[in-house]
């Protein structure tokens, strides 16, 4: 499967230990997804204080933190670990 077979949007987000994230997507599907590595990218690099990291929230169905930095929905959801 490619990146875009798994449109869709983040219905549920919840920040776990270890820089995860256990998410449920539009389609159905729940999992955890794995930001960690992510934390030495660009702008992702913020997330690294676990504080800023729990702040994540649900913009437009994809999980955004208060400094503006989102992960798109699809990356989520192709990379994620399925329950």
């Amino acid at each position: 499967m490619s990146f875009l077979d798994y449109l869709c949007d983040v219905t549920e987000v919840t920040p776990l230990d270890g820089y995860r994230l256990k998410v449920s997507c539009s389609d159905g599907a729940h999992g955890v997804f794995d930001m960690s590595k992510y934390l030495d990218q660009g702008d992702f690099r913020a997330l690294r204080d676990r504080s800023v990291f729990r702040g994540v929230r649900l913009v437009a169905g994809a999980p955004t933190w208060p400094n503006g930095i989102d992960i798109a929905p699809e990356r989520v959801r192709s990379d994620m670990v399925v329950d």
